[in-house]
Formats: structure tokens, C-alpha cells, sequence
């Protein structure tokens, strides 16, 4: 792809996120993108099939960014528990901080929309891939035992899919703080060596 097309598709993201976040996905068209971008449809079709693959483009990048800043934050010297809880907790802050900035969005954005499914399996995959060196340290370390890590992993990513927008919007932040430690704990004591 050339830098040409690159600059393009990266405008197109710009406007159509900007008119997502404004109107949500279901008022905004690929009429309302072109016209924000000041390009025609058909150039818009050369970018993008619809405004789903837009959208999912835009939310997959976000979620690894997110992760990869996550990954950055904690700290090389905990222990592999110590760093699963970190993890966990860092995600959770992250989010807060993100609903807050999120609470004028239309609450259907943030739903999942019938294309969501992919979103959400590659945001779970992106979680499975950022905790896997987390408990292949706590093995090697003695601190975690299990059977299968892959089993372990998709557990783990199943266990947190609580974590998300909607959840953060509906429940009281007291309770949604006890929740967290209180998974974090029954996830480190499952996992810790009898």
C-alpha cells in the first residue's frame, strides 16, 4: 500500500470515528464519511466494503493499543502474580478512565452491533496474547500450576469478558472495584501452587 493510500485511509478513519462517536454507528453512513472525508462514495468503496469494516478496523486498532499500553505499564521486577494482578488491575483502571471519556457517546456505539463478534474475538485474543507470557513466567517460577495453558488462558479471557463499557456504565464503581479484587483473588489462588 502507498503512502498515499495510507494518508487516505487514515482520514477516512478520522472522520468516520468522529461521526461514530457523534451519532453512533447505525446513524452514520458511508454518505455521511465520504462527505466528512470531502471524498466521493466510489473513492470510499476503493478503502472500504461498508462502514461495519471501517468501524471494526478502527476498534481493532484501538483495542491493541490499548493492550500494548497496558503491557508497557507493568512493572519488569513484580513476580509472575504479582504482574497478573497488575495486569488486571490496569485494565480495569484503563477502562474507567476510557467510559469516562466514552460517557457522551451513544450508549448503542458501545454495544455490540451484529458485526461485533470478530471485535470482541480479536480483543479476547489480543487480552489471551499479553497474559500468556504472564503465566508461562508464573510456571517457570513456581508460583502458578495447571494442567493446560491454553486451557488456562481461554479460562482466563472468559473469566474477564465482564470487563467492558457496558458493565462499567451500569454498575455502582464501589461494587465494580470490589469485583475486580475479588476476581483477581479467586484467579491467583486457582492458579497458585498447593
Amino acid at each position: 500500500m502507498t503512502k498515499n493510500s495510507q494518508d487516505k485511509k487514515r482520514m477516512i478513519k478520522e472522520a468516520a470515528r468522529e461521526l461514530f462517536f457523534r451519532f453512533g454507528l447505525t446513524k452514520t453512513s458511508l454518505d455521511d464519511i465520504a462527505r466528512q472525508c470531502g471524498i466521493a462514495k466510489p473513492t470510499l468503496y476503493y478503502y472500504y466494503p461498508n462502514k461495519e469494516s471501517i468501524f471494526n478496523e478502527i476498534v481493532q486498532e484501538e483495542a491493541s493499543q490499548f493492550m500494548d499500553e497496558v503491557e508497557r505499564q507493568i512493572p519488569a521486577d513484580l513476580k509472575a502474580d504479582e504482574k497478573l494482578a497488575f495486569f488486571f488491575r490496569i485494565i480495569y483502571e484503563r477502562l474507567n478512565d476510557y467510559s469516562r471519556e466514552l460517557e457522551s457517546v451513544p450508549e448503542m456505539l458501545c454495544n455490540h452491533y451484529p458485526h461485533g463478534r470478530p471485535i470482541v474475538e480479536k480483543i479476547n485474543q489480543l487480552f489471551y496474547q499479553k497474559m500468556e507470557p504472564i503465566l508461562k513466567a508464573g510456571y517457570q517460577e513456581g508460583i502458578f500450576h495447571y494442567q493446560d495453558e491454553k486451557i488456562v488462558l481461554k479460562s482466563l479471557t472468559l473469566m474477564t469478558d465482564f470487563l467492558n463499557l457496558n458493565w462499567l456504565r451500569h454498575s455502582p464503581k464501589k461494587e465494580r472495584d470490589r469485583i475486580i479484587e475479588t476476581v483477581i483473588e479467586i484467579i491467583l489462588n486457582g492458579l497458585k501452587r498447593r
